[in-house]
């Protein structure tokens, strides 16, 4: 397998050839990968090649994320909802609730169908005698909230243990494995972190200040087992309600903080904010569509801070949450987002950042563990962006259109502006490399938060490995 270069995702940007493009889109697969061949073999720039070697690992990705015919599809979601029909399937992707792509002359669904229309189709999920899966979440967040909405500023301390190994039947005895696992990085609202235990192996650490805080293990195993970390940190949430005594408060830590008299990540200088003006290829891109939208959004708004609650609201109100395919397997993210109108949250977290960016507002990615008050711990993505005098504010699209669906305006209101503490940010930072570089293409290559894991001669996508993080 060719080793990875990150900046090579750059290309990603790049159109491929008609050829290509028409059998890919036909469902003709194996044609498209014929032809990438024979481009392979012209007198084209290294750079559409390099697109070229990446569209042949995008065309294997979606055999796998889209493995379900239509009868297999409706026999799959009869298992639990008997009398399901193709008229029900039909319904189904007319609302954008059942991803498909043509493979071989006929649709093929989503590997997660089955979980989309359990948590976004409560007509499908009475039929099968299901309650919704975030009502309890909800509940839980309400009272956090109100907690923070009193106290105006909290903290809490958590414990989390993250763990990667290689499946059982593609080990061997005496492979090198190297594995990444995320760590909580010392920005923004993350604070005294403390690795408690780790791995009994060659260990490298990256710095608290890390954009893409990682650990990294390296070992020969004779055994199969798992690499592990063991970490705790604090978490701070400060509560913004756009007040006037709210803002009256914000200029006066601002102008403390210009004095020099108060230490916080909170500002920064127009030189340090430059870079999250400006696009990110191959996600973070202008597009005449966007741009377009972003005017519309904000059509009728004032200063940075209605525009970027506009295009909020935009977004929480009018995008369908939905759990997606690989996110590499996507060469324009927030432009998928924008067309389609679905998304999960680091989607409609990339689509927030683009149009902040495209009008004028600094803005950017953060990402890494959520559990809402459970015990259950899974990834997550959001956003910030910068608006004065507050310095850098919070995001979060995904829970905040969740909040707007069940009709908790609150909630809804509250995740533009603020976050709940139930997080561990490992990446404050887009599509960012590895400080101990990984040699293949990653399974997840924009972001990390569950890790990764390579032998000497592979990488290991996110199906090949067994990864668990829990509170402990």
């Amino acid at each position: 397998m060719k080793e990875f270069s990150h900046e090579e995702l750059n290309a990603l940007a790049y159109e491929l050839p008609d050829e290509v493009e028409k059998y890919k889109q036909q469902g003709d697969f194996d044609a498209a990968e014929e032809a990438i061949e024979r481009w392979l073999q012209r007198p084209v720039a290294e750079a559409l090649k390099v697109r070229l070697r990446l569209e042949k690992e995008i065309l294997k990705g979606l055999r796998e994320d889209f493995p379900y015919t239509k009868e297999q599809a409706i026999a799959l979601v009869r298992e639990q909802a008997p009398d399901f029909d193709e008229a029900d399937l039909a319904r189904l992707d007319e609302a954008g609730l059942a991803e498909w792509i043509f493979l071989d002359g006929e649709k093929h669904y989503i590997h997660n169908l089955l979980r989309n229309i359990t948590r976004m189709d409560p007509e499908i999920r009475s039929r099968m005698h299901k309650e919704d899966p975030d009502a309890e979440e909800r509940e839980l967040l309400s009272e956090e909230i109100h907690r923070i909405k009193k106290e105006k500023h909290i903290s809490g301390r958590f414990r989390l243990r993250a763990s990667i190994s290689l499946r059982e039947d593609l080990f061997y005895p005496g492979i090198r494995l190297k594995a990444h696992l995320p760590l909580p990085a010392e920005l923004h609202q993350t604070s005294d972190v403390k690795l408690l235990a780790h791995s009994d192996c060659r260990v490298s650490l990256d710095r608290p200040d890390s954009l893409y805080r990682a650990i990294c293990f390296e070992d020969t195993l004779q055994q199969n087992r798992d690499f592990f970390a063991e970490y705790e940190y604090t978490v701070t949430a400060d509560y913004h309600d756009f007040s006037r005594e709210d803002y009256e408060e914000a200029v006066k830590r601002k102008t403390l903080w210009q004095a020099g008299l108060r230490e916080s990540g909170q500002y920064n200088s127009p030189e340090e904010l430059a870079p999250y003006l400006k696009e990110q290829y191959p996600h973070i891109r202008f597009s005449p569509y966007l741009r377009a939208l972003a005017a519309e959004i904000t059509a009728d708004s004032g200063n940075a801070l209605a525009k970027a609650f506009a295009i909020y609201e935009y977004i929480t109100t009018q995008v369908k949450y939905s759990y997606m395919r690989e996110y590499f397997l996507m060469p324009d993210i927030p432009q998928y987002c924008a067309r389609n109108l679905r998304g999960d949250c680091g989607v409609q977290a990339l689509l927030f950042i683009t149009l902040c960016r495209i009008c004028g507002i600094p803005a950017k990615w953060q990402s890494g563990l959520y559990f809402g008050g459970r015990e259950n711990v899974g990834a997550h993505d959001w956003a910030m962006f910068y608006a004065e005098p507050y310095g850098w504010l919070y995001a979060d699209p995904s829970l905040g259109g969740n909040a707007f669906r069940a009709g908790e305006e609150e909630l809804h209101r509250f995740y533009f502006g603020n976050l709940d503490p139930f997080r561990m940010a490992a990446n404050n930072a887009f599509a960012q490399p590895f400080a101990n570089p990984k040699r293949f293409l990653p399974a997840d290559p924009y972001d990390n938060q569950t890790g990764e894991l390579e032998s000497d001669v592979r990488g290991y996508g996110s199906r090949e490995t067994v990864r668990e993080v829990r509170r402990i």
